[in-house]
């Protein structure tokens, strides 16, 4: 069954007939469609934002173009929700639905809030349908990063929205799989395995990440775990937990460079421990796929050096300033409230590190890996 055929059960007829009728080209650039009340019907793609009329695509907001009522709004909610959107109220209030096929949809609406807890979401004025494709051996770039000498390396996937993290990894963990390696994926959302499966993996679909990781390593003796979407302190915990227990991990980190990403807290705990042994930085959802970087970092005394490591093994340093130390019971830097959130990393890491990495090295140039969203 195509992409089209499974939005056919979700949103009006007339739309997927418009869409089914667009080009081969067309189709593969679609990384999202973008449903307002009351606005025309937008398509992500890798060159912008384009709209649905009854010609095709256009990038101008013009008469013609397919406009989104509120009544098909509300009509496209109840189906995402099977007719019952209280049934889904777990989903909503997380922010999205998931649907058969590894379909993300994010929604936008009136939260209820309660002791600063979203208790559900109503009102629901927005929808991103997000269209996942498995681009078979777009990992072949990656994967000598990953696998060199017959040694997995934990390794994670940093770059902003529509990059192709989420690609990348799928295809990271079938390759590995086809080469033998025991491969454990976590998929909260059904979104890594859901294209078309992953043969050779045993997949936790619908685990919260941090039980399933946990869950992974007791119960399935992997060599690798895969998930998506590093975020959460209880997250960083079990990844720690499963690199100490000798089991190697891949994942995601939403960010687009090391300075921005060392005023995370939970981000500098993990450069401090050196869980990663790879991060590999992406160009940009203009070339989804595409690595511009691959640091390999080393902490001396109260400095980082980032190895930037390529395809061969070679390693080259590059220095880069990295904070001192502050008490943990005097959490000023730049991390602010969020470093009090920490208590379960704090215990695995030791206190975190305020102020900001600044990298001195060269600029690579992208490698296209794949095209499309």
């Amino acid at each position: 069954m195509t992409i089209w055929e499974r939005l056919t059960a979700y949103l009006p007829e007339n739309w997927v007939k418009l869409l089914e009728a667009l080009s081969p080209s067309q189709q593969q650039a679609i990384q999202e469609i973008r449903v307002r009340a009351g606005e025309p019907v937008a398509l992500s793609t890798a060159a912008g934002i384009q709209y649905l009329c009854v010609g095709g695509l256009t990038s101008l907001r013009q008469p013609g173009l397919v406009v989104c009522s509120r009544a098909q709004l509300a009509r496209c909610v109840s189906l995402l929700c099977d007719e019952s959107v209280y049934a889904h109220q777990e989903e909503l209030r997380q922010g999205y639905i998931a649907l058969p096929g590894g379909i993300r949809v994010g929604v936008a609406g009136r939260a209820v809030a309660q002791g600063g807890q979203i208790r559900s979401v109503q009102d629901i004025t927005a929808l991103c349908i997000r269209l996942p494709r498995r681009h078979r051996g777009c990992s072949a770039g990656v994967l000598p990063f990953v696998e060199q000498y017959g040694r997995l390396h934990s390794s994670v996937l940093v770059g902003e929205p529509a990059s192709g993290k989420t690609s990348l990894l799928r295809d990271i963990a079938a390759s590995l799989a086809v080469h033998h390696y025991r491969v454990a994926v976590v998929d909260e959302r059904g979104e890594l395995a859901g294209v078309d499966g992953l043969p050779g993996c045993e997949v936790l679909q619908g685990y919260p990440k941090a039980l399933g990781i946990r869950q992974a390593v007791r119960c399935l003796a992997p060599q690798v775990v895969v998930f998506d979407e590093l975020g959460e302190d209880e997250e960083v915990a079990a990844v720690a937990a499963c690199a100490h227990a000798g089991v190697a991990v891949l994942t995601s980190l939403h960010g687009d460079s090391m300075a921005r990403l060392a005023c995370r807290p939970a981000t500098r705990l993990l450069l401090e421990r050196q869980i990663f042994d790879r991060w590999l930085f992406l160009a940009g959802r203009e070339t989804p796929g595409a690595v511009k970087h691959c640091l390999c970092p080393e902490v001396m005394g109260d400095a980082i050096h980032w190895a930037p490591v390529d395809c061969s093994g070679r390693d080259r340093l590059g220095f880069a300033r990295f904070p001192r130390p502050f008490p943990a019971g005097n959490r000023t830097g730049t991390g602010g409230a969020g470093a009090g959130n920490l208590v379960a990393a704090d215990d695995l890491y030791g206190s975190p590190y305020e102020g900001a990495v600044v990298a001195d090295g060269p600029e690579w140039e992208p490698v296209r890996l794949f095209a499309g969203g």
